[in-house]
């Protein structure tokens, strides 16, 4: 039995090594109670947050994981969930894109599109992470969601190149996506398809990005954002692949209204989606091509290769472009067939277009990369090549002597083609399950991403987005800036309730098939038009759907 003074002695010694011990062990605890009263620290259901001010007013969180890195062998398999993180995650800087191509096709070696990812492209495939966008106080509100599909053909483009701040000042958390792209997103292949549950293979970047609607639906709360108010929106791919969630089972409650600009999946004219056996096919060839021809060890070997050698094999341009394929539970059955089926998420919509939509794609694949402009017998034969038997009447309608060049002649085609006529289509369908806004953004003087001498840009292709997502790199006038305030209004008013209306903005009347009313968006008028449809030739266009498209 140990003696008075050596329990003394003992109880003193515990005493003290208790009194280091006890500052460290209360540490996290004091932390954790501090950030929880810190507005730049968020909880998340993986762990905590720390973003940063973003000017007046808002808060923005960047690089947040919303799944495990698809790498190695999960490379080409759906997402699986994150892992939890302790302490507090710094979220103060984008993560890096999926890996692409830099878009650097200029002469000069500029990029085509702004945004950051398009000037280094990226070769990390740890890459499905978001960013949030959310007012500095909610006041106690929950808020409507943006969640926002970046565009890029299924191939370019990142959730980072896109600054929600606009939008957030009108009262909206606004989230961006990565997800994965190219053939790394969108790879169909027999062997892929035998390692799954459905035995189907594909649609891998539609997995990621319902994933990211999950993290939403599970974690939007904490940031201010109403999980049962989402809105589900894109440009050009992004579009198409939200056309893609509403066909899709799988998105059924993910989201409660959609946004498309200038993408459809449902109408032709889109990254139209492929047939299981018609992506297998592609995805063969592929393989075939980066040295996997055995399909008995393809997957092995696909997953051996490096990200570098699988982008040099996709390749740059209109050729790299993917896009989701009919078959996975997904997409069990192609957009169409599922409206006419009634098997699709009918949500309130707004959708639309611009003018000008190819006039971008003329310029850089014609006047840039193409050795000049068309003259009215080059014109002609471009048309001979790409419609066949119906070339004579594409240029009865469309006769190079009825435009300023035959660049602006061929840009005509393609926008009523592939983006304007299908867009309409879409509308006309949608509005017989659900109310449908469509617009036409119609800015003739709207800043260009690209140089032109011989094409003038008009209302090209993703114009619009600079009126919704500011662009360091482009300024707007005065009255663009009104269009531009006047725009993030009706798409936060729509977020927040399925009707872009308000009491501050011009009236924009519901899209019917009788009616067949467009809100036109323009900086000297904002009001409908009833000749969308005489304006892009669509009763031209409607009897024959438009080819799948090989445009970003």
């Amino acid at each position: 039995m140990s003696s008075p003074n050596l329990r003394t002695t003992l109880l003193r010694a515990l005493i003290a090594v208790l009194a280091l011990l006890l500052p460290s062990l209360a540490a996290p605890r004091m932390a954790r109670a501090d950030a929880a009263h810190d507005p730049l620290v968020v909880r998340t259901d993986r762990g905590w947050v720390r973003g940063a001010a973003h000017g007046d007013g808002v808060r923005v969180f960047q690089g947040i994981p919303f799944a495990a890195p698809p790498t190695g062998k999960l490379r080409w398999r759906p997402p699986r969930p994150a892992d939890r993180w302790p302490g507090v995650r710094d979220a103060t800087a984008p993560a890096r894109p999926c890996p692409q191509l830099p878009l650097r096709l200029l002469p000069d070696g500029g990029p085509v599109l702004p945004g950051e990812s398009n000037r280094t492209g990226s070769t990390t495939e740890d890459c499905l992470y978001l960013n949030v966008w959310t007012p500095a106080r909610t006041g106690g509100r929950s808020l409507p969601v943006l969640v926002w599909l970046h565009g890029g053909g299924n191939a370019y483009g990142a959730g980072s190149d896109y600054d929600g701040s606009a939008l957030t000042a009108r009262g909206v958390v606004v989230v961006t996506v990565n997800y994965r792209l190219g053939s790394l997103g969108f790879l169909a292949h027999p062997a892929l398809s035998s390692e799954s549950e459905d035995h189907a293979s594909g649609d891998y970047g539609l997995m990621d990005q319902q994933a990211a609607l999950r993290w939403v639906r599970a974690n939007i709360g904490a940031f201010g954002g109403d999980h049962g108010r989402v809105t589900l929106g894109g440009q050009s791919a992004g579009s198409v692949d939200t056309c893609a969630h509403i066909a899709s089972p799988t998105a059924e409650g993910l989201f409660q209204r959609a946004i498309q600009q200038s993408g459809s999946c449902a109408s032709g004219g889109g990254l139209t989606p492929l047939t299981l056996g018609a992506a297998e096919q592609r995805g063969s060839d592929f393989a075939a091509s980066v040295g996997c021809a055995d399909p008995r060890t393809a997957a092995t070997c696909l997953r051996a290769l490096p990200t570098a050698e699988l982008l040099r094999a996709t390749g740059s341009g209109a050729a790299s472009l993917w896009g989701p394929n009919t078959g996975p539970h997904i997409l069990p059955r192609a957009p169409r067939r599922a409206w006419a089926e009634g098997r699709v998420n009918a949500v309130p919509t707004l959708n639309g277009n611009t003018h000008d939509e190819y006039r971008y794609f003329t310029a850089l694949y014609v006047d840039l990369l193409g050795g000049g402009p068309l003259t009215p017998a080059s014109y002609a034969a471009l048309i001979g090549l790409q419609h066949g038997d119906r070339a004579a009447a594409v240029l009865h309608t469309y006769p190079a002597s009825a435009y300023p060049s035959p660049n602006l002649a061929y840009s005509a085609v393609n926008t009523d083609q592939r983006f304007a006529c299908p867009a309409r289509a879409d509308s006309r369908l949608y509005a017989t399950r659900a109310p449908v806004y469509a617009y036409e953004f119609h800015d003739p003087q709207a800043p260009p991403f690209i140089p032109a001498p011989h094409t003038p840009q008009g209302a090209f292709h993703a114009s619009e987005l600079a009126y919704l997502f500011p662009m360091d790199s482009l300024r707007l006038t005065p009255a663009q800036r009104r269009l531009s305030a006047t725009m993030t209004a009706y798409w936060a008013r729509f977020a927040a309730t399925g009707d872009p209306n308000g009491s501050r903005t011009p009236a924009w009347p519901r899209h019917t098939a009788p009616g067949d009313r467009v809100q036109v968006l323009a900086p000297d008028r904002v009001a409908p038009t009833t000749g969308f449809a005489a304006d892009h030739h669509c009763a031209f266009w409607s009897p024959s759907p438009a080819s799948r498209t090989t445009v970003p």
